[in-house]
């Protein structure tokens, strides 16, 4: 296990440099300094989820052909040539393609990320570790957003935007060479390896199959309206802000303590769901989160600065329980089926919160172009309200 440790140590170190992404809490300001209109940072964001869900499946049959230590590599490649395109070409058509980028990203390191993690604890018999493991990844993930956050406003109040863009390229290379001394666990290639073909038909089989079980069915759709219902927030954060006139400064705190709750529900899922079953458990983010739509629908520009901060560090405690339930059903997904269609499951869970996600959020360009974020946000409150029916009909 020392090995496998070590192991795991020199990748969380390297996902912890390249989730250093200091344009990340003024990513609106800067848009909008580009021409980007609020409706559009909306599309934007959607455009890149549903280009997730495209690449996820080709992206899964390329991964199964060539080892997932160059996936890994090849995917912070892409994101320092993302950010290179930033730093010289600041323009309209640069963003939406830096996103469809990042997109690639996403999806090589998501499905990556978590296999390799797991087919090494297999090679020592150790997969029992595999939550464990899996939320101390993305507790390091979570810590260097959070930092790079804190950063990353202060940096580009003083100094600007190009050298914030100057210090995600380094992190994110520094990153990249560290990958190179893990190795390489994919060194027996599968014969019976299936054609893209054979891999669509594959998941459309999953899918039935999945839908036919309950308990599928209740991970995978709560899971997607948690993970839609996220990024709403997630994206509305920067513009209620700016409505609010918080200072550029505190963008960046409020962005530090949203991926610090992330991070915390990631280190200390574990241990919650020894106290909270799922059921149990998304009952309180369910509730959470719907104050959490009136706490963000409240902020406003005669809002106290005081109160604005107090509501938004509410909903990062929210988002960081809502963190816990979907790594918690990932682990649950891994436990409940078998190692024919452990990925494809896996594959379904992530592909099915990216299509509700890229509907919720390209929707939101039609809405605010003619209404404001406030009206957005009560749509979407009531399109989350539906969402009791499964934690009701769900029996543990």
């Amino acid at each position: 296990m020392r090995q496998i440790t070590s192991v795991l140590g020199l990748l969380n170190l390297s996902v912890f440099l390249k989730s250093h992404l200091f344009l990340l809490p003024v990513l609106y300001l800067f848009y909008t300094s580009c021409g980007i209109t609020l409706a559009d940072f909306f599309l934007i964001q959607g455009l890149s989820s549903l280009t997730c869900l495209l690449l996820d499946v080709p992206m899964g049959y390329v991964a199964d052909r060539v080892s997932k230590k160059k996936i890994l590599i090849l995917s912070n490649l892409v994101l320092v040539l993302r950010f290179l395109l930033l730093y010289f070409f600041p323009t309209k058509p640069i963003i939406f393609l830096g996103e469809i980028l990042y997109a690639f990203v996403i999806v090589s390191f998501v499905g990556t990320g978590d296999s390799y993690i797991y087919e090494l604890l297999k090679t020592k018999n150790k997969t029992v570790a595999m939550l464990k493991r899996y939320g101390r990844l993305y507790f390091w993930i979570s810590i260097g957003t959070s930092i790079s956050s804190l950063t990353g406003a202060y940096i580009y109040g003083h100094l600007g935007a190009k050298m914030i863009i100057l210090l995600t390229i380094i992190f994110t290379s520094i990153s990249t060479l560290l990958l190179f001394f893990i190795p390489d666990i994919d060194v027996k290639p599968n014969k019976n390896l299936v054609t893209m073909r054979q891999k669509y038909i594959s998941i459309y089989a999953e899918v039935r199959r999945a839908f036919r079980k309950r308990e599928f069915i209740n991970l995978i759709v709560f899971s997607a309206f948690l993970t839609a219902t996220y990024q709403i927030f997630m994206w509305s954060m920067q513009p209620v802000m700016k409505v609010a006139m918080v200072p550029v400064t505190l963008f960046g705190v409020v962005f530090f303590l949203n991926h610090m709750a992330r991070a915390s529900g990631s280190f200390f899922a574990h241990k919650i769901l020894k106290k909270f079953n799922l059921v149990k458990l998304g009952w309180i983010v369910y509730f959470g989160f719907i104050l959490s739509f009136f706490a963000m629908m409240f902020i406003g520009e005669n809002t106290p600065l005081v109160l604005t901060l107090f509501l938004l560090v509410f909903v990062c405690l929210m988002i960081s329980l809502q963190v816990t339930w979907l790594i918690s059903a990932i682990a649950r997904i891994h436990e409940i089926s078998t190692s024919k269609n452990r990925a494809l499951s896996a594959s379904v869970n992530s592909m099915t919160g990216r299509l509700l996600t890229a509907v919720c959020l390209i929707l939101s360009k039609f809405i605010l172009d003619g209404n404001p974020l406030s009206v957005n946000l009560l749509i979407f409150l009531i399109l989350f309200l539906p969402s009791a029916f499964i934690l009701k009909k769900w029996k543990v």
